[in-house]
């Protein structure tokens, strides 16, 4: 009879929620229920809502500016030709274009774009400043990985370090500055998440193991000699594992690095 480790199921496989509470365990930080609530409500429900909202607001073509009708607009002493008068003409277009065109077809989703930026700009300002950075970058990962995905591109690079990276650091941060190594272990999160969206296996690999093997040596010359022997072991059990199901294992090395950084 062979053990096996398994977590079956979207809940445990390497989402949001779990790099956060993993950044939250590795801080050390004193437990506040509020506090983990709040933080978890930004990394699982409007971080995913953020990014759904821009990729749905960027799908699809729109017709160019040309095709709009012209609103008139005025100001006075404009007269024709003027550069105040071409501005002007310019702005009714584009009001134009988007009563036209944008708003009949993205408002609804602009408005709930408007509304998860709203609210995770209003938690990282009551929980913690330091948030700031983090959910910046995360905007402009969010942003690449919806162009690529728009260009019919791999969205993974940029959707890894979105969903792992980031939210860990979320996480670790809510009490704690960030260091070194912990910076570089949460980056390596997001490399091994990507491995396993990859779509290029050979490469995959390199991104998977990698990262491992960093993590392992920095473990060891930190003196954690079990974690670091836990990690080789998780490793070993990888090379044998294909598909989703290695999600449990690099779940578990979440887990044992913030053990560590304790």
């Amino acid at each position: 009879m062979n053990l096996t480790i398994s977590f079956e199921g979207p809940l445990f496989r390497v989402r949001p929620l779990w790099a956060f509470v993993a950044g939250f365990l590795a801080s050390g930080s004193p437990f506040s229920l509020s506090r983990l609530l709040l933080l978890a409500f930004l990394v699982e429900g409007v971080m995913p809502g953020w990014w759904r909202s821009l990729e749905a607001l960027f799908r699809g073509n729109f017709p160019s500016l040309s095709a709009a009708g012209e609103r008139p607009l005025s100001i006075p002493y404009a007269v024709p030709g003027s550069l105040a008068w071409k501005a002007m003409k310019g702005l009714g277009r584009i009001i134009a274009w988007w009563e036209e065109f944008f708003w009949p077809e993205r408002g609804k989703i602009a408005g709930s774009f408007l509304l998860f930026t709203l609210l995770g700009l209003s938690l990282a300002f009551f929980q913690n400043p330091k948030l700031w950075p983090v959910l910046s970058i995360a905007s402009v990962l969010g942003v690449a990985g919806v162009l690529s995905i728009r260009r019919d591109r791999d969205p993974a690079p940029w959707k890894a370090f979105y969903d792992i990276t980031i939210p860990w650091l979320a996480g670790f941060i809510a009490d704690h500055p960030v260091g070194f190594l912990p910076f570089l272990c949460a980056v390596s999160f997001g490399i091994m998440a990507w491995g396993l969206e990859s779509k290029k296996a050979s490469w995959g690999e390199w991104l998977v193991f990698g990262p491992l093997g960093f993590l392992f040596l920095a473990l060891w010359f930190k003196g954690h000699f079990l974690i670091a022997g836990g990690l080789a072991c998780l490793g070993l059990g990888l090379l044998g594992e294909k598909g989703k199901s290695r999600y449990s294992f690099v779940l578990l090395v979440l887990f044992l690095v913030a053990w560590a950084l304790r």
